[in-house]
């Protein structure tokens, strides 16, 4: 049988990248003591129990039913209060289209602003599924590079200077995944109003944005210029440990939500109501649950770094923002991939090796901070010991561009 050409365009890397994660999930599943850091995910905690019950009441209500498509407005409205209180741009409920998480938000927005023949510039390192995101349609992905020694930083003349006339798109992710970056206030000034000189949408990932000291970032959407071309992404699945309510949002002009609205009416019809008052309890009554689990993270952070720091060969850097560490392993002359499956097979640990975040990126091992400290010490204590046993402590290590020591 015949297939589309899009079954070509969301294989590859982005798709494979997870295969140590799911053999780790599988092996902890029947049994096995798998320390798993290859997942942004607080594995041993659970969704506040008053989101739980609200969620549960919701059902005993019969609120089991079809709902808005754009979602319920009283998630749009707290959605709509929140972002304009923490990113500076005043936003009303009609400019919320509520989806079932980010990935998917993400999805429904690169369907309706891209196309085939389109180009999308995206940040390397990038979160490992936007390739097959944006080039759904048929548009294709230009990867600008960052590195480790600029601190993963917005190169903004890099992004000028990759834009063409084909230039339709520019997705930023702040903190970023895998690295923690939180992009600067200049920076990010200049792009907007590069977008806006030159008619480029600005796609705005801000899943982890809790993840960081409120006042060290910054939404696109609230600088000047930034309402008419960002388009802001976002979910209660990191910042309120709600990963599988999927429950996301997009936060957009006018023009553009209605386009959504349509997208969404043909593909997915709406979000179920009961998420979705969870959600809004959630955001209403739970909000002070994100700085708690951005002290722990940091303080998972602040344990790695000095157990780290003296691994033969390897960099460590660490932003301050999102839930990960990463490691750049090219001293050791080994691709992440193969280090990351033999991490696993020999010592029950997975990391996840970052050749689907870019092609500049393969030499790099994301490390999740989501698992209690004591595990987290076991795991590096393990990874120690694979380094040693495979001999690549005598690798002689290069103080190179690009790897930040600390």
């Amino acid at each position: 049988m015949r297939y589309a050409g899009l079954v070509e365009r969301i294989a590859g890397k982005s798709a494979t990248a997870w295969s140590v994660h799911y053999q780790a999930l599988a092996r902890a599943a029947a049994g096995e003591n798998v320390i798993v850091l290859s997942v942004g995910q607080e594995t041993s905690e659970t969704s506040p129990a008053l989101v739980v019950e609200a969620g549960i009441d919701s059902l005993r209500r019969g609120r089991h039913h079809y709902t808005d498509v754009q979602g319920e407005l009283a998630l749009r409205e707290v959605i709509a209060e929140r972002h304009s209180r923490t990113a500076g741009q005043p936003v009303g409920a009609n400019r919320v289209s509520i989806f079932a998480g980010a990935q998917n938000a993400l999805y429904a927005v690169a369907q309706c602003v891209v196309e085939g023949g389109d180009e999308v510039i995206a940040v390397e390192p990038y979160y490992t599924t936007y390739p097959a995101t944006f080039t759904a349609g048929g548009a294709s992905l230009v990867a600008v590079t960052t590195s480790a020694a600029d601190g993963f930083q917005l190169d903004f003349d890099k992004i000028a200077a990759a834009a063409t006339e084909r230039t339709r798109a520019i997705v930023i992710n702040s903190p970023n995944n895998p690295t923690g970056a939180v992009y600067a206030r200049p920076t990010l000034i200049r792009l907007v109003e590069f977008c806006a000189l030159r008619d480029i949408w600005l796609i705005s990932d801000e899943v982890y944005a809790t993840m960081v000291a409120p006042e060290l970032m910054v939404s696109p959407g609230g600088l000047p210029g930034g309402d008419k071309v960002c388009i802001t992404v976002s979910s209660v699945s990191k910042s309120h440990r709600m990963t599988g309510w999927r429950i996301g949002w997009v936060i957009a002009p006018e023009t553009l939500t209605e386009h959504l609205y349509n997208l969404a009416m043909c593909m997915c019809y709406g979000q179920p109501m009961f998420t979705q008052d969870a959600a809004v309890v959630a955001l209403r009554e739970a909000d002070a649950l994100a700085g708690e689990i951005r002290a722990k993270l940091q303080k998972r952070a602040a344990l790695l770094v000095p157990e780290l720091r003296n691994l033969p060969g390897v960099g460590v850097f660490s932003a301050g923002g999102g839930m990960f560490m990463v490691l750049d392993i090219s001293a050791l002359r080994v691709d992440a991939a193969q280090f990351a499956q033999g991490f696993l097979d020999q010592h029950d640990v997975s990391l996840l090796p970052c050749h689907g975040f870019g092609e500049h990126s393969a030499h790099l091992l994301r490390i999740s901070l989501c698992e209690p400290s004591g595990r987290l010490s076991a795991a590096c204590d393990r990874l120690r010991t694979y380094i040693a046993a495979r001999g690549w402590e005598s690798v002689e290590v290069i103080e190179k561009k690009g790897v930040r020591f600390i």
